[in-house]
């Protein structure tokens, strides 16, 4: 045995070997060191207990030190050699291409693959779940986990109460988006500048009715004092322009998830790319699927649906479609 600042190791060269382990092995090894050089049962259950492992858990762990030496101290590996169960090659390749493509999260993978298989007239489907653990197991994404919190939502009554509308940056180029706040139906544009008579031009065209309130933030092209706004909600709105309070943008946090979402897709789509023929498409996609496709489970419905009481069921075939995804998803004619 040796002795190094104070700690006894059975074998010289077990000093350099461990410098390379983490905490856990090295505490292991001290234990076992110690048990082997008592034959004492209250020393050797001393040692278990300040491991947390019970005598049997102990006895393998020094059963294995003495055939393996300190590799034997590592934690194992307790994944079976084969899994029976495991969902098919070609459904992962399926679901990893889906994501490449889209960058969509687990639970609207999960429903365009199923609607595929189902236009193939096959029994196979994936829950989000089994989703998620393909892309974690490809390296795609990464597991986490998150805490959750019960969160208290407002909302306004009726489609057309009150729209929350800003402005936002794709690649250095100006977004417009808006959306209803009872139903989370979403408009977006891109804007040529962030004029206020661009501004205001862009909000014309995306809501062509009247609505009741509009909720902004305080930007300048929103202020109070903008005679350009002023003007439009005098002739737009039934009832008045809402300001945001100052540090609190929680306020329009629904539109602002919108606005994630967008500008996560178009960079998935883009990257750096500053196309305006392709930022104008791949708005208008994913909008549309946004307001037909995205389930929201906080309304319990989709968008499009609360809003009018009706959606396009052809938003499965037309994204695929504008996507270029036929290769990967099937479309049923």
């Amino acid at each position: 045995m040796f002795i190094h600042f104070g700690e006894v190791y059975l074998k010289k060269d077990h000093i350099q070997l461990l410098k390379k382990e983490p905490d856990y092995v090295k505490q292991r090894y001290h234990a076992v060191v110690f048990a082997l050089s008592s034959k004492s049962n209250i020393l050797r259950e001393k040692a278990a207990l300040d491991l947390k492992l019970s005598m049997r858990q102990f006895q393998r762990v020094i059963h294995r030190f003495q055939e393996e030496g300190i590799p034997g101290l590592r934690y194992k590996n307790r994944r079976p050699i084969r899994s029976p169960n495991q969902t098919p090659k070609w459904l992962e390749d399926i679901v990893a291409n889906v994501r490449e493509e889209t960058g969509f999260g687990s639970f609207y993978i999960s429903q365009l693959v199923n609607i595929s298989l189902e236009n193939q007239g096959k029994t196979e489907r994936v829950n989000p779940r089994k989703v998620s653990r393909i892309l974690v197991r490809k390296g795609v994404i990464e597991s986490e986990k998150r805490a959750k919190k019960d969160w208290k939502r407002f909302e306004w009554g009726h489609p057309n109460q009150l729209v929350q509308a800003d402005l936002t940056r794709f690649n250095g180029i100006p977004l417009l988006t808006t959306e209803d706040d009872y139903s989370r139906k979403g408009w977006a544009i891109r804007l040529v500048n962030q004029n206020d008579e661009t501004v205001v031009q862009g909000l014309k065209k995306l809501l062509k009715i009247r609505y009741d309130n509009l909720l902004t933030d305080n930007g300048a092209q929103f202020n109070r004092k903008n005679k350009v706004i002023r003007e439009y909600c005098e002739k737009y709105i039934n009832e008045k322009h809402i300001w945001t309070s100052i540090h609190h943008p929680q306020t329009m946090g629904k539109l602002s998830a919108f606005q994630k979402g967008l500008k996560r897709f178009l960079y998935h789509k883009l990257g750096s790319s500053r196309d305006l023929h392709d930022i104008d498409c791949y708005i208008d996609v994913y909008v549309h699927w946004y307001n037909n496709g995205k389930y929201h489970s906080a309304i319990d419905t989709y968008p499009e649906e609360r809003y009018s009481g009706q959606r396009d069921m052809e938003w499965y075939n037309r994204l695929v479609k504008s996507l270029k995804l036929e290769k990967i998803l099937t479309v049923k004619y």
